[in-house]
């Protein structure tokens, strides 16, 4: 039966209905067997079936039962000689402790525990200590025994052995049966503990030689820990029932105290030892079991969630010099806990090329008494190199540094991505370089184009102004280039302009820029570099260019170049400059070609105007 199927139980007609019928038939049948020719009983098993009723179904129905179990007393009392007003009021008495005890047990909200629980276990037993008593007062006015000290304690006794006893085995019984996640039992065990504890319960009560009541708590501890609370209350019903009947039919082991009221006072003691014994206990272990159970549950997690993350934990011991590793500790370093043992952190498996570096970071976390954090690489048994990072810090006990432990996480995965970022971010960068070189570079020739020659020129200018020093350019036009296109075809051309290229770049100083302009021109930016110093460096490269075996290079007869230098002043701007460089260029061609002009730009009104030529 699942809790929603005792739920619909407990909340319609029949629930009360089986309850008050079982009580009525403990009743008739305590009243029966049970009754002593002195008027007592030893237990009231009527009063247990009626606070277990109360507690298993709904509180709306509770009601339902106690008005049941009214004419159920009734009739039992007067079927046994109870007068109509004595049977009146040990009803009510009845009713009034089942009423007490579910109501103190469960609180106003009527939610009742589990008997597994210590706590809940002492709130019941309190509950039916309370119910008892009132019980009791109850019974004696009624009976008219107020006064009479061995009616009370007879009545309070029987009923709340019942409570105690019958309450939690019908309880516990009916929740066990509708759960679904019953506890695995080992069977053997219980078998065994079944066999000895029927074997102990028979040597003890069907003999009367030998006080052997030692054995059946034995067996109550022994049936206890193998079956848990369970196990206890079956104990205790069966230590109940025998007691009981061998007290009733002359067989019991107590045969030694004088007086059967003696006897019968010695065996109610005896069952509630058992009980204060056995379920407590039971109590105290089913919550130790569930707090096992529970942490290696959490440790399974635990466990799992390492093996996912790739984490683990260790702890050295200084004065032993041994390792205590997690799971996960030996997940990360491919190896097998049942098998391997745990290392120390520092050597092992740790690459030569950092274990020096690990041994460091430990000692001088031991000699400072400071957390730390390292990094190294492992080698995995499979011979596959790991890189893990550990934080830790370190055990102080009476002022001494005795261990050492940490978190240890496999970053494999993560130092490879980064490398990867790092891989992707050097490509994007050589990328990003090559487009700009690209973007700033003649395809022909292979040195800076006009794009880079003007921005060059422009953040010269800048620093010209700003820090007061020289700027000269020398502007370069091959000379009759048309003709060598035109006689020697295009692919001369290029060749031609590849070679003057190349002298450029190797005429110039450190730090000066040679590049095309377009065409035949190309153009030198000479930062600190006078007209005289500019002039200087034009003249080499004309030089250079006129002697150069041209025939023998690009198939042609000769090729010359003209040169115009020009000298920044403040106050101009790029456009002035190139202005003035090639008017001295065009004057040089004027003039003859091969050869090289300097502008004058002393006056504003003559800027640009030629001065200096130097002839062929």
């Amino acid at each position: 039966m699942s809790r929603a199927t005792g739920t619909r139980f407990a909340s319609n007609w029949l629930g009360p209905v089986l309850f008050a019928g079982l009580y009525g038939g403990m009743a008739a049948l305590s009243l029966a067997t049970t009754q002593t020719e002195m008027g007592i009983a030893i237990i009231w098993p009527s009063s247990g079936v009626l606070v277990a009723g109360l507690l298993l179904i709904g509180t709306a129905s509770r009601a339902m039962l106690l008005g049941m179990i009214v004419p159920v007393s009734v009739l039992v009392n007067l079927a046994f000689g109870a007068s109509l007003g004595l049977a009146l009021g040990l009803t009510l008495a009845n009713v009034l402790e089942g009423f007490l005890a579910a109501r103190i047990a469960c609180g106003a909200n009527g939610k009742c525990g589990q008997f597994d629980n210590p706590q809940w276990v002492l709130r019941f037993a309190f509950a039916a200590i309370c119910a008892s008593a009132a019980s009791a007062i109850t019974a004696s006015i009624a009976a008219g025994s107020l006064g009479d000290p061995s009616f009370l304690y007879s009545w309070f006794a029987t009923v709340l052995l019942g409570m105690l006893i019958v309450a939690p085995v019908i309880v516990s019984g009916v929740r066990s049966f509708s759960r679904k996640d019953r506890a695995k039992i080992d069977v053997t065990k219980a078998w065994a503990a079944g066999v000895f504890a029927l074997l102990s319960i028979t040597a003890t009560f069907a003999q009367t030689h030998y006080p052997l009541l030692f054995l059946p708590v034995v067996a109550t501890v022994l049936l206890t820990f193998v079956l848990g609370v369970t196990g206890a209350l079956i104990m205790t019903c069966a230590i109940t029932v025998a007691a009981t009947m061998s007290v009733i039919y002359g067989s019991s082991p107590i045969a030694f105290i004088p007086g059967r009221l003696e006897q019968i006072y010695f065996t109610q003691f005896y069952l509630a030892m058992i009980f204060v014994s056995a379920l407590p206990l039971a109590a105290l272990l089913a919550r130790s079991r569930s707090q096992m159970a529970e942490i290696a549950r959490r440790k399974a997690q635990h466990d799992a969630a390492q093996a996912f993350a790739h984490v683990g934990h260790w702890r050295y011991c200084l004065k032993t010099n041994t390792s205590e590793w997690s799971d996960g500790m030996f997940a990360i370093y491919g190896l097998d806990p049942r098998v391997d043992p745990a290392r120390n952190l520092e050597h092992g498996s740790i690459i030569e090329e950092d274990s020096e570096a690990v041994r460091a970071v430990l000692e001088r976390a031991v000699i400072d008494r400071q957390p730390f954090i390292l990094e190294a690489r492992i080698r995995t048994q499979s011979g596959e190199i790991r890189h893990i990072e550990s934080l830790g810090d370190v055990e102080i006990e009476d002022g001494n540094v005795v261990a050492i432990f940490g978190v240890l996480k496999d970053v494999t995965a993560h130092v490879a991505a980064l490398q990867q970022i790092e891989a992707e971010k050097e490509r994007a960068e050589a990328l990003a370089d090559k487009s700009l070189r690209l973007s700033e570079t003649d395809q022909l020739t292979g040195i800076a184009n006009r794009r880079k020659l003007l921005e060059t020129l422009d953040r010269e200018i800048a620093r010209t102004q700003r820090e007061g020093t020289d700027l000269s350019i020398v502007m370069i036009d091959v000379d009759h280039f048309k003709s060598i296109n035109d006689r020697y075809g295009h692919g001369v051309g290029d060749e031609v302009l590849k070679h003057i290229a190349n002298l450029g770049s190797t005429a110039l100083r450190r730090g000066d820029l040679f590049g095309r302009l377009g065409g035949e021109e190309f153009l030198a930016i000479l930062p600190s570099a006078s007209p005289r110093a500019a002039m200087r460096i034009g003249e080499r490269l004309r030089r250079k260019c006129e002697d150069l075996d041209w025939g023998k290079i690009a198939n042609v007869e000769g090729v010359t170049i003209s040169l115009g230098v020009a000298r920044y002043q403040f106050g101009h701007d790029e456009t002035s400059l190139l202005h003035a460089a090639d008017t001295a260029l065009y004057f040089s061609k004027g003039a003859g070609r091969n050869r090289l002009t300097v502008a004058d730009q002393t006056s504003p009104l003559s800027e640009g105007s030629p001065v200096g030529v130097t002839p062929r």
